[in-house]
């Protein structure tokens, strides 16, 4: 829905846009004007199927579903957009400047199109610069660019002043500002260009009235309000002249779903569809029976189930079950839709004259007939209110099982499709593999298909190949292999027998010959021989340097028989040393630290939303940042700038972080928390924060955790995945949206071998390399090629031989073995390193990275670290998180400067952290809260050492 200051609009579910109210610009789109209002609604012809509309003073809009804007009403100052100001348009006009729309927005004069790649159009009314252009002036008539603005998510127009929210969830205003409603902090002359709004929470939604703003935050949904509070309209509890300069929270609203403002109302849905409503009443515009203006939110008169609002100068609409629309207010020009006009405030909701369509169900299987419609709010005995396809067979519908028999059952468009009625086994008389097969429906009939194709014969005891003979051909034989004797011996070639690959000698012992070999296989090489090679040993390893041997069959003083060495100094150091940590290439293959030990000190750090955690080598666990919670763990909720031990723990392996609560998993594989548990996110089975770590009950067996947001994660070591706290996209795997307070096991999910969070979905890595999802998939992050939710496990599809993943926010990464890394989901920022910023709904492959051994992700940025210790960074930029000495989005991978030798690398929401070999911790990015550790609360673009830390 949509209302003018006058008229009010209505899309229904077919795409269809219908009008009534004043129509003395043509606003109805009617073909013509009249002074006479229209006060039942009239369908607007010659337009396409529409999916949203907007409304100004006298004009209106349509996006439809290509992407396209279309205008008519009023266009003196060129509102209409079509390159001339003037007059009225008559009959819906495409605007032609525009093209690939998500969202559309308008009041006053003028109007906003928010382009699909981020970017916001404005044009019509200037006077007060709210199009954005630098300048104001009397009227733009084609759309342009609002400049200064990063990527924009959602928009709202005031009568004269424009708000935009970017995708990092910060508020821009510009226009009029007489009463603050720009949110610059004072009242001034008129903003020609984009600033952001100070002192309000990340938003997730934004409204604007004639002389007030209003956001909902992204955590809380609590509503944040400042500009002009005449009649009340800020929600501080009073009415006041003097403007509200900067954001206040409007008491007694939360969990908001949809937030709307009139010229000088508010209105909000509460949770599942309470409305509310506070400001100018004088119409009975808030619809609480009365006509007092209110400066505290009060409920609309039996609102409770409201899907949507919409509020003009001076009448509101909902949406709700049932008759769709329903009014009130002001109706002097028709605009509440019930067929007659009055200037007596109608102060309580009514229904417009706007109904339902429904359907005859001729075969009674809940889906109807075109051809047989009726409208009404409520249905007639024997209609329906969706379509079938074929209203004559009741096994024929949409949803209906898709069985084989040549028809389309349910009514997709496609016949017999997803295999319908296959799957079962059965025999199709071929040899070996190819006997085994599987019934498919093809053409309307079953038929039985080889589960297996004929390939290349291999040593397995089957008959690959489908020929009637096993293992001919000795596949897989005649390799170099060792078996296991000493001296010659020990050098074998493969043989297949029996359907197993077998080593046999390639030759027998034989007199010793000085030839530097066991020739008679006891164990001694060149014994009783006259001549073998030894090689210079001054570190007394066995192993010398290659380059300096010499020839003897008893061994020399200072010499070794095995070559390689690379450091002869160090017997530490040779071919066959064990890769340790140390910055150093212990065993002389020519790489540093590749050792999976150093790939595993990742677990020593763990980033929450402000707070940051460090594992040390003796088992202790240390935190510093945000404590609001108590998620350091302390005993206090005293927040710190430097890092402090948490209380009580020792014997720690592993550390996980939410956005407020701490765990750590133990030796002896049980799980401690600490934190928030508002959610129950620490698992005892209470909402009450803890300040000193408590274990979580009957939890052991534990080898893995993972946390995010409201929600922890953990693995067993039976491969099972367990899961405590927020449910509300089905995060938790147990196929519902119920949170749960103790730990409960995601069914039918096992042998996992690792684990990843985002802020509402999960990921699971199986032994076979395969990874698997579930929760929320509204930008796709759960890799299905959909954006369904799912509240059980599903493949992430095309996706193989993967050995570590991660999660943020709404997206997906995975590193494979060959050391590549995949992503999927959102991509605003770039965050997904293919160089665009289009949400990918399967994996694509992240450009420019090899040789990667782990990845980290922050709200806007992505992370990956090298085997040689390079640390590469991509995605969202503004708070310096990338480490490149600017704050300049990067959509592919660059190196961050002058950092080497690391070992692991961790992300917080807008901050990064990297350990290298020598213990020492450096950090950059965000440090509103201390989370950097240095002391400060100071943000830096570029790594520096943690000053007193070493793990």
């Amino acid at each position: 829905m949509a209302a003018g200051a006058y008229h009010s609009l209505f899309l229904r579910k077919d795409g269809s846009v219908w009008a009534w109210g004043q129509n003395v610009t043509g606003q109805l789109g009617t073909g013509g004007t009249s002074s006479t209002p229209q006060s039942q609604p009239g369908r607007v012809n010659g337009l396409p199927s529409i999916k949203a509309v907007a409304t100004g003073i006298g004009h209106s809009l349509a996006l439809d579903v290509s992407g396209n804007v279309w205008a008519w009403g009023q266009n003196a100052s060129g509102q209409a957009g079509l390159g001339t100001a003037g007059g009225t348009v008559l009959i819906p006009t495409k605007v032609a400047a525009l093209s690939n729309v998500q969202a559309i927005a308008a009041n006053g004069n003028f109007s906003l199109a928010l382009g699909a790649d981020g970017r916001l159009w404005a044009w019509g009314q200037n006077a007060s610069g709210q199009v954005g252009t630098g300048s104001a002036s009397a009227a733009v008539a084609t759309p342009v660019v609002v400049q200064g603005l990063p990527t924009v998510r959602a928009i709202a127009a005031g009568v004269n002043h424009s708000l935009a929210l970017d995708v990092y969830g910060k508020v821009w205003g510009w226009g009029l500002n007489s009463s603050a409603q720009v949110g610059n902090g004072a009242t001034s002359a008129a903003v020609l260009t984009p600033v952001q709004v100070a002192g309000l929470p990340l938003a997730k939604a934004v409204a604007a009235g004639a002389g007030h703003s209003l956001i909902v935050d992204e955590q809380f949904g609590n509503v944040w309000a400042w500009g002009q509070n005449t009649f009340g309209q800020v929600g501080t509890g009073s009415t006041s002249t003097t403007p509200v300069v900067t954001p206040v929270p409007v008491n007694g609203v939360f969990a908001v779903t949809r937030l709307v403002a009139g010229h000088n109302s508010s209105l909000a849905i509460i949770g599942n569809g309470l409305a509310v409503a506070w400001g100018h009443n004088a119409s009975g515009q808030l619809g609480n029976g009365g006509t007092v203006n209110s400066a505290s939110p009060a409920g609309v008169t039996g609102i409770s189930d409201a899907t949507a609002l919409a509020a003009g100068a001076q009448h509101t609409l909902a949406l709700r079950p049932g008759c769709p629309v329903w009014t009130w207010g002001n109706n002097g020009q028709g605009q509440l839709g019930t067929g007659s006009t009055s200037t007596t405030p109608v102060t309580a909701p009514g229904t417009a004259l706007i109904a339902n369509t429904f359907y005859f169900d001729g075969d009674m299987d809940g889906f109807g007939d075109e051809y047989m419609s009726e409208e009404s709010c409520e249905p007639s005995p024997g209609y329906v209110e969706d379509l079938d396809c074929d209203d004559y067979s009741a096994s024929t519908h949409p949803g209906a099982e898709e069985t084989c028999n040549g028809m389309d059952d349910d009514c997709d468009g496609v016949v017999d499709n997803g295999n319908a009625s296959g799957g079962a086994d059965c025999s199709t008389g071929q040899q070996g593999v190819c006997a085994a097969g599987v019934t498919a429906c093809t053409n309307g009939s079953m038929v039985c298909q080889p589960r297996q194709s004929a390939s290349a014969e291999q040593c397995d005891g089957l008959d690959n190949d489908c020929d009637g003979a096993t293992d001919e051909g000795n596949p897989g034989g005649l390799q170099a292999c060792d078996t296991g004797q000493l001296g010659v011996c020990g050098e074998g070639i493969t043989y297949c027998t029996h359907g197993v690959i077998e080593c046999v000698p390639t030759q027998g012992a034989s007199s010793e010959v000085c030839d530097g070999k066991d020739n008679d296989c006891d164990g001694q090489v060149d014994n009783g021989a006259p001549f073998q090679t030894w090689y210079r040993d001054q570190d007394g390893d066995s192993y010398g340097l290659t380059s300096q041997a010499v020839q003897a069959c008893v061994q020399p003083a200072g010499h070794a028989p095995n070559a390689g060495d690379c450091n002869d100094s160090n017997p530490a150091i040779h071919p066959v040393a064990p890769e340790i940590c140390d910055g150093l290439d212990n065993d002389c293959d020519g790489q540093v630290d590749e050792s999976t030990s150093c790939v595993a000190s990742a677990a020593k750090l763990a980033v929450g939303l402000e707070h940051t955690l460090v594992l040390k080598q003796d088992g202790t666990v240390w935190a510093r940042g945000f404590n609001g919670q108590g998620q350091l763990g302390d005993g206090t909720t005293t927040s710190r700038l430097t890092f402090a031990q948490v209380l009580g723990l020792t014997g720690v392996v592993a550390i996980a972080a939410g956005n407020h609560h701490s765990l750590a998993l133990k030796q002896n594989g049980t799980v401690w928390a600490w934190g928030s548990n508002a959610q129950g996110q620490l698992g005892d089975g209470t909402t009450t924060n803890r300040l000193t770590p408590i274990q979580v009950p009957g939890l052991t067996g534990v080898k893995a955790l993972t946390a995010i947001l409201f929600h922890t994660l953990a693995l067993k070591q039976d491969g099972t995945v367990w899961g405590w706290g927020w449910n509300y996209s089905g995060q938790l795997g147990d196929g519902t949206t119920t949170d749960r307070f103790t730990p409960v096991q995601a069914p039918g999910l096992t042998g996992v071998t690792a684990l990843a969070t985002g802020y509402n979905h999960t990921l699971a890595l199986k032994q076979d390399g395969t990874v698997w999802a579930w929760g929320n998939n509204g930008e796709g992050q759960l890799g299905d090629g959909t954006t369904t939710n799912r509240l059980t496990p599903v493949q992430v599809q095309g996706l193989t031989g993967v050995t570590v993943l991660t999660a943020y926010y709404y997206r997906s990464f995975g590193l494979k073995q060959d050391g590549t890394v995949w992503a999927w989901g959102w991509n605003a920022g770039g965050q997904l390193g293919d160089g665009t910023t289009t949400r990918r709904f399967t994996p694509v492959k992240v450009q420019g990275l090899t040789g990667v051994m782990s990845i980290a992700q922050g709200v806007f940025h992505s992370l990956a670290l090298k085997q040689d210790g390079t640390v590469w960074a991509w995605g969202g930029n503004n708070e310096g998180q990338l480490g490149d000495g600017t704050q300049t989005d990067r959509q592919t991978p660059q190196q961050v400067p002058g950092l080497t030798g690391v070992t692991a690398i961790a992300a917080g929401d807008w901050h990064t952290l990297a350990l290298k070999h020598d213990g020492s911790a450096w950090t950059w990015g965000s440090n509103q809260s201390g989370q950097l550790g240095d002391g400060t609360t100071a943000s830096r673009n570029t790594p520096m050492q943690v000053p007193g830390l070493s793990l």
